[in-house]
């Protein structure tokens, strides 16, 4: 009988998948397998790098139960320098910077302790102008975007842009880039400003590059009563790129960039809010942008989130009283020093401070304060910026090419 089976077997041949199981099969599998397994055949390389399917298993991993996740960029290069130091100097003596992984096991208990893994370590890292979508992280080391993905490992470096301001011999010259995606189009696009500040005169650049094959910088032109330079990150949302910028002698705007036809439009923030940027947080909440003004929290308690609507530019007010109970939290915190960095996936602002070993978290639903302490061994004397973005819940397996 079992030669009888073991005949029948070597006979057997087993039917071929069908190509719609096998994609399923492979959504399903870690990014880590997948660039492995590019190497089977050519149609399996041209699948997996492929535009379609990067898509599909971003929206698969999205929906897998995962641990919260962060990106911190923690250096030792003091926050002053990049006010008074021009960009090129960060280039000669740059700082080491070191690109973190943090996940947090526990979301619900008032206190969760992690320890944090270096994901990637190189010189010279803006971290307060890091920018997390869909899966990649946008950075700029000495004027130039990169871009790094986390899930293949791979980091991309785009060119510098050939601004007329840089060829001017005077300082206080000021590159932020912004990352969008056009979902229409899904193409995704950086969204670069280039700012002088020279004898309170204020001169700005625009310029977009699509990360695409052939792609390249591109000036475009926006039409503005005064010029201004960024004070706040915002949010890609539904194609479109939000941030703070003000000038010397004008209260803070929304400039809202269109990803997918490349156009500005500004919107006035509210007067209540405070002018004091740094006690000021423009976030997502509720897929909507907001901007969180933390400014009185630590002597009343109270906080306010101004969100903006999609009905015109109208702002909605919601006021946000600490609980007593957790008042200590910030009792012993210098509000110029607080920073928000980003929200969480369940509505929660991300708070850190420089040189500490904890973030806040405060859940903007049900108003609680939580605090999470980190591991991480540093030298004593060594001063740290902390910078922190939220790592998207799914991952981006997209090739990065140009």
């Amino acid at each position: 009988m079992v030669k009888y089976l073991l005949r029948r077997r070597a006979y057997f041949v087993a039917p071929e998948i069908p190509f719609d199981l096998m994609i399923e099969i492979l959504t399903r599998l870690p990014a880590k397998s997948l660039m492995r397994f590019r190497c089977v055949s050519k149609l399996w390389s041209c699948l997996i790098r492929s535009r379609y399917f990067s898509n599909l298993y971003h929206t698969v991993s999205s929906s897998r139960p995962q641990p919260l996740g962060l990106y911190m960029s923690l250096n030792s290069v003091h926050w002053a320098r990049h006010l008074k130091c021009d960009s090129m100097e960060l280039c000669h003596n740059p700082g080491k910077s070191d690109l973190l992984s943090l996940r947090l096991s526990s979301s619900s208990s008032n206190s969760a302790e992690s320890s944090l893994e270096i994901d990637l370590n190189f010189p010279g890292m803006e971290g307060h102008m890091m920018f997390v979508l869909r899966g990649l992280i946008l950075y700029t080391i000495c004027r130039k975007a990169c871009i790094y993905n986390p899930a293949t490992r791979q980091r991309l470096i785009l060119p510098a842009v050939k601004s007329n301001i840089f060829a001017q011999q005077v300082p206080n010259k000021r590159v932020c880039n912004f990352f969008g995606h056009d979902p229409i189009n899904d193409q995704y696009k950086i969204l670069c400003i280039v700012v002088l500040n020279s004898k309170h005169r204020l001169t700005s650049e625009y310029w977009v590059f699509v990360v695409e094959p052939g792609g390249f910088w591109k000036r475009i032109e926006h039409d503005d009563d005064q010029p201004r330079f960024p004070t706040r990150q915002g949010p890609c949302i539904n194609g479109v790129i939000y941030y703070l910028a003000s000038s010397f002698t004008c209260q803070d705007k929304v400039y809202c960039f269109d990803v997918r036809f490349e156009e500005f439009r500004v919107i006035q923030v509210p007067s209540e809010v405070s002018k004091y940027a740094y006690s000021v947080g423009f976030i997502e909440h509720g897929g909507k942008p907001a901007i969180f003004d933390f400014t009185r929290i630590r002597e009343t308690g109270v906080s306010e989130l101004w969100v903006l609507e999609m009905n015109g530019g109208t702002w909605s007010r919601k006021s946000l009283v600490l609980k007593l109970c957790q008042k200590h939290l910030v009792d012993d915190v210098k509000i110029m020093d607080l920073r928000v960095h980003d929200t969480g996936q369940n509505n929660e602002v991300i708070l850190a401070l420089p040189n500490t070993c904890y973030l806040l978290y405060y859940d903007l639903i049900k108003n609680d304060l939580r605090k999470v302490d980190i591991k991480r061994e540093s030298p004593p004397d060594q001063r740290l910026n902390i910078y922190v973005k939220l790592m998207d819940k799914g991952e981006n397996i997209m090739p990065l090419e140009i």
